[in-house]
């Protein structure tokens, strides 16, 4: 909650001002919500996503990226076409291509020895990684529970090769896998597939446009006309002429 509270001014105030300053250097590519909050010292690569609410920091955000509702990447660096479901935070972390990090999931690296997430990688919704020490989580691994050690990665990760040759029921610490781990993986990665050629990550300037390409010109309208009384909340239709 203290991480969340000490950034409420900021989104106080993309919502309370009209017009806020265009951010420079955006690829006409990418989309950012005009209710995301981006701090300086960040970069915004080609056909990348950045929904409502979202907070990036003094972060890089590699071509095809997206950072879905409710998202904090701060001080962290997405390689590409990686993907940070609703609600997750990156600080001090280091993300290959096309790796996953699950909604809801809190990731925090350290200053001088960030996270190190290899390419291919999915990290489970509800993930907490608390670094205490430098930690590096390989490519092509499944993550979840809680990560503050290189010990705790042993009992909370498996490589997805080997997942996926499961057949019956595989144990790693107390997480007990049952069915068919190559229907889990193979399913799991379409649906990150999915998740970038719906969002536009693999536009190429003539074909696969997506939600970075189609939602450049949405209008919003936060203001309620019936503000109290018996009609609160209830927004008349609105027609825009050309």
């Amino acid at each position: 909650m203290e991480f969340l509270n000490a950034r409420k001014e900021d989104f106080r105030r993309v919502f309370d001002v009209v017009h806020l300053a265009p951010i420079r250097s955006v690829p006409k590519t990418a989309s950012l919500s005009r209710y995301a909050v981006i701090k300086p010292k960040t970069r915004i690569g080609a056909n990348v996503l950045v929904s409502q609410r979202a907070f990036i920091e003094n972060s890089s955000i590699g071509k095809g990226s997206n950072a879905q509702e409710n998202c904090f990447i701060i001080n962290s660096h997405l390689e590409g076409n990686d993907v940070t479901a609703h609600g997750a935070k990156l600080i001090h972390t280091r993300l290959a291509e096309k790796v996953f990090v699950g909604f809801n999931s809190f990731i925090h690296g350290l200053p001088d020895a960030p996270l190190v997430v290899g390419p291919g990688s999915i990290i489970m919704p509800h993930t907490i990684i608390d670094l205490k020490e430098p930690v590096s989580i390989p490519p092509n691994h499944l993550v979840w529970g809680f990560v503050s050690t290189p010990e705790d990665l042993r009992d909370h990760s498996i490589p997805l090769a080997t997942l996926a040759d499961s057949t019956r029921m595989t144990t790693v610490g107390t997480m007990e896998f049952t069915g068919s781990g190559a229907r889990f993986v193979a399913a799991f990665q379409n649906r990150i597939d999915h998740i970038l050629e719906s969002n536009g990550a693999y536009f190429d300037g003539r074909k696969k446009r997506g939600h970075a390409q189609k939602g450049q010109n949405i209008a919003y309208n936060i203001i309620q006309p019936y503000p109290i009384g018996a009609q609160k909340g209830i927004y008349p239709t609105i027609d825009i002429q050309p």
